[in-house]
């Protein structure tokens, strides 16, 4: 059973009245709120506030249409007015379930709109996440074809530069080449004194003379240009300055180089050139003449000087007739003197010793 005020549920035992006309049941809180007159003597014919006729005051009352559940109401009862329900009137199923569905699909209704909500508000903030990961995914894209585009061009400017650079090299590698030989061929009248003692005061031009007389090198003072000393390379190196001597021509240079290769062939180390023959005091110290070279070939020279020692040769060479050398290996028919040889060794020892020959006869000793 259904009130007609507050459309809720009648429970049994509960205080109803019945309208007398449209047989309408109500809460008896219900009644009492609307301030309806009826006394107990009358409730066979009460009216309900929809079935009584309207007052000439003007004065109708309206049925109340929200609850009156309100926890602030005090409720009253009247005993007198209270009619208990029996089980004369049962609810039906068909009642209970109209109003169970009624309550599931406002119960639904809230729970779908309250879903809804949840999932819309949590949709949009994924989907602006999404879209500002979209947006720095775009802006990261563009950043890596920027980048990848500057990269290309980077290669190509590299490897043209890298071509540039191998050019360059060959060019400097070939203009150093011909600078050493420039360098070489300016010092081609040259040549180089050391270890001669150093003394104030003294004549140099006398005392190259003094060396020409000793290794007999047949110098005159016009065939001198010009002699000086020059500054060690290492200022705090005990050895006394070297002379370098400029000859008037590259033949005399060759000459006076000759001449002293002459003098110390087949000499022990104490017989060679030294400061004893040429008349200077104090401990006897070597004295010796080289070709003045440049400072790449002297580093060449070293080098040179340290892989034969360790290679176990004895003599290392600045000059020969390298030309005549390389004519007399042309000479020789390789094809029938190796055909004589045994083993790869043994025409291994041949071609050396064919060479050490060739350099024998044509390097100056």
């Amino acid at each position: 059973m259904i009130c007609n005020c507050c459309t809720e549920v009648i429970a049994d035992g509960t205080a109803v009245v019945k309208c007398s006309s449209c047989q309408g049941s109500y809460h008896h809180s219900c009644l009492t709120q609307l301030s309806c007159d009826f006394q107990q003597t009358d409730l066979q014919n009460w009216l309900c506030p929809t079935c009584k006729p309207k007052n000439r005051n003007g004065d109708n009352t309206p049925v109340r249409s929200s609850r009156t559940s309100d926890p602030n109401v005090t409720h009253r009862k009247k005993e007198p007015l209270v009619t208990i329900l029996n089980d004369e009137a049962p609810v039906t199923s068909g009642e209970v379930s109209r109003i169970m569905k009624k309550q599931i699909d406002e119960l639904m209704r809230h729970l779908n709109q309250t879903l809804a909500n949840y999932v819309n508000t949590q949709m949009k903030a994924i989907t602006d996440k999404l879209e500002g990961l979209n947006t720095s995914m775009e802006f990261m894209n563009a950043k890596f074809e920027e980048m990848k585009n500057e990269f290309s061009l980077n290669t190509r400017v590299v490897n043209d530069l890298k071509k540039e650079n191998e050019q360059l090299k060959a060019i400097v590698n070939d203009q150093g080449v011909r600078l050493t030989q420039l360098e070489q061929q300016a010092r081609s009248t040259n040549v180089e004194i050391q270890c001669l003692p150093e003394h104030n005061n003294e004549n140099l031009v006398s005392t190259v003379l003094n060396i020409s007389k000793v290794i007999s090198g047949n110098l005159t003072e016009n065939n001198i240009h010009h002699v000086t000393r020059i500054a060690k390379k290492t200022p705090s190196s005990h050895r006394p300055k070297s002379i370098v001597v400029q000859f008037n021509s590259p033949r005399v240079r060759d000459h006076f180089l000759a001449a002293s290769i002459k003098f110390n062939r087949n000499k022990t180390s104490e017989e060679k050139l030294n400061t004893a023959l040429l008349g200077i005091g104090g401990k006897k110290e070597n004295v010796y003449i080289v070709e003045h070279l440049s400072p790449a070939n002297k580093a060449l020279h070293a080098a040179t000087r340290i892989k034969a020692k360790n290679l176990g040769y004895k003599y290392v060479w600045v000059r020969g007739d390298y030309v005549a050398i390389s004519a007399a290996l042309e000479q020789i028919n390789w094809s029938s003197e190796l055909e004589l040889c045994a083993s790869v060794d043994e025409m291994v020892d041949f071609f050396y010793s064919k060479l050490d020959e060739l350099i024998k006869s044509y390097v100056p000793q």
